[in-house]
């Protein structure tokens, strides 16, 4: 399924499935951030036999991933891994990754509603994401969405420099997550929000 919306700035953004066809806008994309930001990132984002995998596993179904494009650059990167195993059944964890130069401009808050929706129509009952402390503006995009500090593993993971960092547990209810729709509210003109067609 795909998503156009008008977000803050007037720009319109299309959200979809990555596809194996968006690998050089996604290896443009990851090394367009920063390295002080990508060294808190779960894995080196830069090399491309790793972004081919990760889109391998977007295209069998193993996870779910959406990204947000404008004048064919990808904006943001956005993924929803559901588990599996019934003793965790309901549960799925987001990932969120957007431009620096967008902060401000809601595509965040776009890809955030585009899973909300996704959630709900996989039967999602919880959303977990896990950050390391350093990450403070998704800490406080995650809280806008209804997220919660729920647990913190010190010195419980490495960063990219193979640095100690505290692991920060977050957690809503897919109630709590829905508040993404009020708050996107005021990021969102929904009156040009549109949804073409496609399969999911």
């Amino acid at each position: 399924m795909e998503k156009i919306y008008n977000i803050k700035n007037n720009e319109k953004i299309l959200i979809r499935n990555l596809e194996i066809d968006d690998l050089e806008k996604s290896y443009a994309f990851f090394n367009s951030i920063p390295a002080e930001t990508r060294r808190y990132f779960r894995s080196d984002v830069t090399q491309k036999e790793h972004l081919k995998e990760r889109i391998n596993k977007a295209t069998d179904g193993t996870i779910i991933r959406r990204i947000a494009i404008s004048n064919d650059k990808i904006l943001g990167d956005s993924s929803l891994e559901i588990a599996t195993s019934n003793w965790k059944k309901g549960e799925a964890q987001l990932r969120l990754v957007i431009s620096p130069n967008q902060f401000g401009n809601g595509v965040q808050y776009a890809l955030a509603k585009d899973l909300y929706d996704i959630a709900i129509s996989k039967n999602v009952s919880k959303v977990i994401t896990k950050i390391m402390r350093p990450q403070t503006e998704l800490q406080e995009i995650y809280q806008k969405l209804g997220f919660k500090t729920e647990g913190l593993l010190p010195d419980y993971v490495h960063d990219l420099k193979g640095v100690d960092q505290d692991l920060i547990i977050m957690i809503a209810t897919i109630e709590e997550f829905h508040k993404a729709y009020e708050f996107i509210g005021n990021w969102i003109n929904d009156e040009h929000a549109s949804i073409n067609a496609g399969e999911m």
